[in-house]
């Protein structure tokens, strides 16, 4: 149906076209009676008027346009050459490449322990292995070694600490030098352009 016929039967809908001419054609083609029977049931939708039950039956006209449908018949499409290649070359170095990720994480690992140990034990002697034993009886070896690495613990603990603290009050010392430039930058934007 063209554009006019759907403006037309808009326009009678709307009760702005009287012409019997029109509502012969109207009567004679079932397509634009279907039309005016949708606008309608559009506008009785709007205003809120549709009847508590509506008789659509929706099953013959889509079981129409389904039987109307052409078959398509299409084989199974092969990949070509390059994509089975691609697809076989991504799995094989499927494995590789998480073998990768996890080697680089645990060089990442090595390095930052490194530097770590670099940063916070500059040149601390090897301690003095005991052999006497304290009041004549022998202690257990492992004994020494946990109150030492309490200790080194404890210092490593006090040593992260105080890094922390500094990082924290420089970070506060940045955020006030930040205020006081933001207020002097719009204290010098209005003297140069006060407000009139």
């Amino acid at each position: 149906m063209s554009e006019s016929k759907f403006e037309t039967v808009s326009s009678l809908v709307d009760n702005y076209q009287t012409n019997d001419d029109v509502f012969d054609e109207l009567v004679k083609d079932n397509h634009m009676s279907e039309t005016w029977q949708r606008y309608h049931m559009i506008g009785d939708a709007m205003r809120d008027e549709l009847p508590h039950s509506l008789n659509t039956d929706l099953s013959t006209s889509i079981a129409n346009a389904i039987a109307e449908e052409p078959t398509v018949l299409a084989p199974i499409a092969k990949p070509s050459f390059t994509e089975s290649v691609k697809a076989k070359v991504v799995q094989f170095s499927k494995p590789f490449g998480q073998v990768a990720i996890a080697a680089s994480a645990a060089g990442l690992m090595v390095i930052g322990v490194q530097q770590n140990v670099a940063e916070t034990d500059p040149l601390v002697p090897n301690p003095i292995v005991q052999t006497v034993p304290f009041g004549g009886i022998a202690e257990p070896v492992s004994l020494n070694y946990q109150q030492n690495d309490r200790a080194s613990k404890q210092q490593a603990m006090v040593e992260q600490q105080r890094r922390f603290q500094a990082l924290l009050q420089d970070h506060k010392q940045q955020l006030k030098f930040t205020a006081l430039a933001e207020k002097a930058e719009n204290a010098e934007k209005e003297v140069t352009n006060p407000v009139k």
